[in-house]
């Protein structure tokens, strides 16, 4: 089994990304600036692929939009604020997940959107190279990832780890991380050594992408499935790290 765990940012530079190769035990960042076509390869050779990033839009919003685009009625236009926003700033996954206790970014109204928009194009060039994509993560080779609920499921730091002023804090959830991972610590633990945030993500999501190959993360029930094909599906791990890493 291959996976591969993509932190994905608008600046190609600013995007982590690694495979695992779970026979040989063994992790590989790819290099930075990582470009489109390396991500589209990257993730046509693996399994599955756990993409940080939302990979769609709330149908509401999407709506709403398209309605004041054909100057058509707003459709929440008799909803008091700030009710009325609820649903055109977050997806149903994202109140899925809120409920378990992680707050998601809104893909309509926060920056995380311009990163959003690579990963709309990075869809569209993986079915040009032939790639299957599924926004619902149920089939086709990519599922949205969240690592900070992916962390606070395994009871392992979930925020304050961002960014260059709290590198510290980042190479002490890496050390935690690695204390999980049984016969992938050695090779985690040699990666995860001095890295940055997006890289320890980037790590975090391929451990989750194998979370969905084996079907050990929360998957759309019923009628969200069809919402999560448009709007996409954040896969929060339902065990720890260490069962997903025995298989």
């Amino acid at each position: 089994m291959r996976t591969v765990g993509i932190d994905l940012s608008a600046n190609p530079a600013k995007t982590g990304a690694c495979t695992i190769d779970w026979a040989a035990g063994a992790v590989t960042f790819i290099d930075r600036p990582a470009t489109d076509a390396q991500l589209v390869e990257a993730i046509a050779d693996a399994d599955m692929t756990g993409i940080d990033i939302p990979l769609g839009w709330p149908d509401g919003f999407v709506d709403a939009v398209s309605a004041h685009h054909d100057a058509a009625a707003w459709p929440v236009a008799d909803v008091e604020p700030p009710g009325d926003r609820e649903r055109l700033r977050f997806r149903t996954t994202d109140i899925v997940t809120r409920d378990g206790g992680a707050q998601p970014l809104s893909v309509s109204t926060d920056r995380i959107g311009v990163a959003a928009m690579r990963g709309a194009r990075l869809q569209h060039l993986l079915r040009q190279a032939g790639v299957p994509v599924d926004r619902s993560g149920i089939a086709g080779k990519i599922a949205g990832i969240y690592p900070a609920a992916a962390l606070r499921r395994w009871k392992l730091t979930s925020s304050g780890y961002k960014g260059r002023p709290n590198a510290a804090a980042c190479q002490i959830l890496a050390r935690e991380l690695t204390a999980r991972c049984g016969p992938l610590a050695t090779a985690v633990e040699a990666r995860l050594e001095g890295c940055d945030d997006d890289a320890l993500d980037s790590v975090v999501s391929a451990i989750v992408a194998r979370a969905v190959l084996q079907r050990q993360t929360k998957h759309p029930d019923g009628d969200q499935l069809e919402l999560a094909r448009r709007e996409g599906w954040i896969h929060v791990p339902t065990v720890g790290v260490e069962k997903i890493i025995e298989g």
